[in-house]
C-alpha cells in the first residue's frame, strides 16, 4: 500500500440545485408532516410503516408517493429506515426555532448587571426577530442580533437577558471562526479605522465581517476576537471571567480592552487587557488575525 499523497485526492464537487425546485418540495403539508416525524427522533433511522404512523398521513399510496418526493433532498433511505438529511434536519431546526412560524416581542426587562462603560442600569428588549441589550444611560453599550424566535419561550423572563447574551457570544464566536450565520458560508473580517471618538468600546478601529457568498455582515468592537483567542480566554478565565458563560457586561469587572493603532494602511492594531498584576497584549491585523499574544507581570 503506498502512503504516497495523491493530489488530486482532495477534489471538492459540489452539485448545484434551483432553490426554487428544492423549496418547491415542501409545498404540501404532507411532506412537511413527513418531516416533522423524522424529526421526532433525528438520530435514529425509522422503519417504513412506524414512519408512515408518526407522520399521520392515512393513505399509504399517498404517502409512498410525497416520501418519494422528499427522498434525496431532506430524507435519505438506509438499511434500517430513513432518516433526515443535513438538509432535512435545517428545515426541522428552523421550524422548532420559529423561523418562519413565530412572531414574538419582549418588552423591556431589567438586566441584573450595570453597564460596564458608565456604570449605569441595562435592559434587554426583543422585538422583529433581534435582540438588543442597551445601556438606559449611555449610548457605549449596546448590542443588537438576530435571535430565533422559537427559543423564547425555552427561558424565563428573568432568564432572557443572559440567554440573548449567550447567543450572540455564540454568533460572534462563529463569525471570528469564519462562518456566516445566515448561510455557513466563508465569513471574512477586515479592520476599519474609526474617525476619533467614533470608535467602538473606545477603540480606535473596529471589525468588520461580511461573507463571501450571501453578502450578510456582522460589526464588533475591535476588542472582540482577541477575547476568544485561547490565551486571551485563559488570561480571563484566571480573573473570573468565562467567554460564554459570564455576562459580556461583566467585563468591566476584569477591565475593558484598551488599544493603539501601530499603522493606518493597512490598519494594525495594539489590543490589551490589564488587571490585578497582569497584562495581555495582543496585535491584530488588517484581516482580523491576531499575529502575536504576550501575558506579561505588571506593576
Amino acid at each position: 500500500m503506498s502512503n504516497e499523497y495523491d493530489p488530486g485526492s482532495g477534489a471538492i464537487s459540489v452539485e448545484g440545485r434551483s432553490p426554487g425546485a428544492v423549496f418547491g418540495l415542501l409545498g404540501d403539508e404532507s411532506r412537511l408532516q413527513i418531516l416533522q416525524a423524522l424529526g421526532e427522533t433525528p438520530d435514529e433511522p425509522v422503519p417504513f410503516a412506524e414512519l408512515h404512523r408518526r407522520s399521520g398521513v392515512d393513505d399509504s399510496g399517498r404517502f409512498n408517493y410525497h416520501l418519494g418526493k422528499l427522498r434525496g433532498t431532506f430524507v435519505r433511505r438506509t438499511d434500517d429506515g430513513y432518516e433526515l438529511t443535513y438538509a432535512g434536519r435545517q428545515v426541522i431546526g428552523a421550524i422548532y426555532a420559529g423561523l418562519y412560524t413565530a412572531n414574538a416581542t419582549v418588552e423591556a426587562i431589567p438586566v441584573e448587571g450595570s453597564c460596564p462603560v458608565c456604570g449605569g442600569g441595562l435592559v434587554a428588549e426583543y422585538a422583529e426577530e433581534t435582540a438588543t441589550v442597551d445601556c438606559t444611560a449611555c449610548e457605549d453599550f449596546h448590542n443588537d442580533f438576530g435571535f430565533p424566535p422559537g427559543s423564547l419561550d425555552q427561558f424565563e423572563p428573568e432568564e432572557l437577558p443572559l440567554a440573548f447574551d449567550r447567543w450572540m457570544c455564540h454568533v460572534i464566536r462563529g463569525v471570528i471562526d469564519g462562518f456566516c450565520y445566515t448561510c455557513a458560508g466563508r465569513m471574512d473580517g477586515r479592520l476599519v479605522v474609526d474617525d476619533a471618538d467614533e470608535g467602538i468600546g473606545g477603540l480606535p478601529a473596529h471589525a468588520e465581517f461580511e461573507c463571501d457568498r450571501c453578502g450578510s455582515t456582522a460589526t464588533t468592537s475591535g476588542g472582540a476576537p482577541m477575547l476568544y483567542h485561547p490565551a486571551v480566554a485563559g488570561f480571563l478565565y484566571d480573573h473570573g471571567f468565562e467567554n460564554g458563560r459570564t455576562p459580556t457586561w461583566e467585563l468591566g469587572a476584569v477591565g475593558l480592552p484598551t488599544g493603539e493603532l501601530l499603522s493606518e494602511s493597512p490598519p494594525r492594531m495594539r489590543v490589551q487587557l490589564e488587571h490585578d498584576g497582569e497584562r495581555v497584549v495582543t496585535t491584530l491585523e488588517d484581516d482580523m488575525s491576531i499575529s502575536s499574544v504576550e501575558r506579561i507581570t505588571v506593576g
